[in-house]
């Protein structure tokens, strides 16, 4: 019931129509069945071979209708899901994301998503059995009212002990669905550390025995204990309805008297009624891993509703256009975050910073001293507890954030390369993608193929440089540079700190790079260092060599 009320909050027309079919399906499915029993009881209707064939060729129609109906609906949801959840992601704070966690979201938007979906491809068979039972249990309640109450107590009966008796295996479902994001985690952890692993073969074995076998062997336990469940429940319901059957048979004739004939068409009804209530029996676990996958997916909506940033459209700057050259500023920013275990909370500022348009600014400090933190609140990812970031005197807020940010560009030490541009607005795209690949001497290694990437199978350094290519596309205002030198080698450190930041600089773009090159801090307009959780600007960048 909860997956129907699902399709019908998404798209009530299309269930409506399912529904109709299904019902036109169910009511040729039980005429034939009526006309069966007819001719079992030897009262065949004249032209009755034609009714028969025609009333198949109904169901055939009808079914089909419904099943097409149902699986255009469920895939159309399951792909406006797909992106609702992106869109939601990509609107949702980047601290609350990491506050989630990585394993549950890749949990929710592959293994829960597929859930849902791999319950669609029995989903129209399921639903037309569903209204063929229904239709004919209105059948027989025509043929004897008295019957059908008989009936109707049995089943209930049936439905309350089936209730009780799965609350075992659905609790133990949702146990495993937890499990699933500690798989997920360790599986993550396993590919991301292969490297690491495989340098020490003792430390492997430890990893595999003590944190993916335990891990694997729970959820095994718990998807043992719950289809095992769903097996004796699926079994108990069977049986209870042959126990039905039983009832109407040896018991019922006692009770409620009813002519023989009428007696025989119940049961051969019942019969009939075995293979559709066999179908939907089999298919309960899906259903319930699907309502499970729902409940999980609509609560990670929830949490990412709650801190969603207001919308934007993609290239908007409204709001920070002044037509004054550019102006970032920091006033009193104060940001701390709780320490782990027994550690001190960390804490930055109060950080007073100001920015004009076309400075190259270098950030430096030892290492842990709160460099990228302080680029993470520049760049709005994570937000000041205290003081102001205004930009062209404008204070960001979360009403103007997304505005705000589509004035950087940013590549990050742990950063992400795509393998599209995704910038089709600039339409001379190619060929300046081109030219920086020859600058920085990747022609012979990648080209760029329908707004692509040829290959990304490159050394760190060189994806390194593919990043800087994208943000050097990306023609924003600001730029970040979060280590980007630290592993190329020397040639493109001088040809990234003497040939592209002056580039940068002199076509008006404010630069912020965070860096332990301090043969370049000459490079430089201003080195501000970072220490003890405050800035302080060294008058003369050639001394900063010795600060660092």
């Amino acid at each position: 019931m909860q997956l129907i009320a699902y399709l019908s909050r998404k798209s009530w027309q299309s269930l409506t129509f399912a529904t109709v079919a299904g019902l036109a399906s169910g009511l040729s499915g039980a005429a034939l069945a009526a006309l069966i029993g007819d001719a079992v009881a030897g009262h065949a209707r004249e032209h009755a071979a034609a009714w028969f064939f025609g009333l198949c060729l109904l169901v055939v129609a009808a079914k089909c209708a419904s099943a097409i109906s149902l699986i255009r609906l469920a895939q159309s949801i399951t792909m406006q899901m797909r992106i609702d959840l992106s869109r939601r992601l990509l609107a949702t704070p980047y601290s609350r994301l990491t506050e989630i966690g990585k394993p549950q979201l890749l949990a929710i938007v592959t293994n829960d998503i597929m859930s849902f979906t791999q319950v669609f491809q029995n989903l129209p068979l399921a639903f037309s059995d569903g209204i063929l039972i229904v239709m004919c249990l209105g059948y027989m309640a025509w043929l004897s009212w008295q019957l059908f109450v008989l009936l109707v107590v049995i089943l209930l009966g049936g439905v309350v002990l089936y209730q009780l008796a799965e609350r075992i295996p659905l609790r133990t479902m949702r146990q495993m669905r937890q499990q699933v994001d500690v798989l997920y985690k360790n599986f993550r952890d396993l590919i991301d550390g292969t490297r690491e692993l495989q340098l020490n073969k003792r430390r492997s074995h430890a990893f595999v025995e003590r944190v993916i076998q335990p891990g694997a062997g729970e959820f095994n336990r718990l998807y043992t204990a719950t289809m095992t469940g769903f097996a004796l429940v699926g079994t108990l319901g069977s049986t209870l309805f042959f126990l039905a059957i039983g009832l109407l048979l040896f018991v019922a004739p006692g009770v409620v008297p009813a002519p023989p004939e009428v007696l025989a068409r119940f049961t051969l009804i019942l019969l009939y009624l075995i293979g559709p209530i066999a179908a939907l029996m089999a298919l309960l676990p899906t259903l319930r891993q699907a309502g499970v996958a729902i409940e999980r997916i609509q609560q990670l909506q929830d949490k990412l509703a709650e801190d969603a940033a207001a919308p934007a459209s993609p290239a908007s700057t409204a709001g920070f256009s002044s037509g004054a050259p550019l102006f970032l500023q920091m006033r009193e920013v104060c940001h701390r975050y709780p320490g782990s275990g027994d550690d001190q909370p960390f804490a930055l500022g109060p950080l007073n910073l100001s920015i004009g348009q076309g400075e190259i600014v270098f950030i430096i400090g030892g290492n842990g001293s709160g460099k990228t933190t302080l680029a993470m609140l520049l760049l709005g990812f994570y937000e000041a507890d205290s003081g102001v970031i205004s930009l062209n005197g404008v204070p960001v807020t979360r009403d103007n954030l997304v505005a705000y940010r589509q004035h950087f560009s940013a590549v990050f030490s742990d950063f992400h390369l795509f393998e599209q541009l995704l910038d089709e607005a600039q339409g001379d795209l190619q060929s300046r993608a081109a030219g920086y690949l020859q600058k920085l001497s990747m022609e012979h290694k990648v080209e760029i193929r329908d707004g692509k990437f040829s290959t990304l199978r490159l050394s760190s350094g060189q994806r390194k440089r593919l990043a800087l290519v994208s943000a050097y596309l990306e023609d924003r205002p600001v730029y970040v540079f979060d280590e980007w030198a630290a592993d190329q080698d020397p040639a493109f450190k001088r040809v990234f700190y003497t040939e592209l930041l002056p580039d940068l600089r002199a076509r008006g773009k404010t630069v912020i790079i965070i860096s332990h090159d301090d043969a370049y801090f000459s490079c430089a307009d201003r080195v501000i260092k970072l220490e003890d959780g405050s800035l302080r600007e060294l008058q003369e960048p050639a001394l900063a060599v010795g600060a660092n």
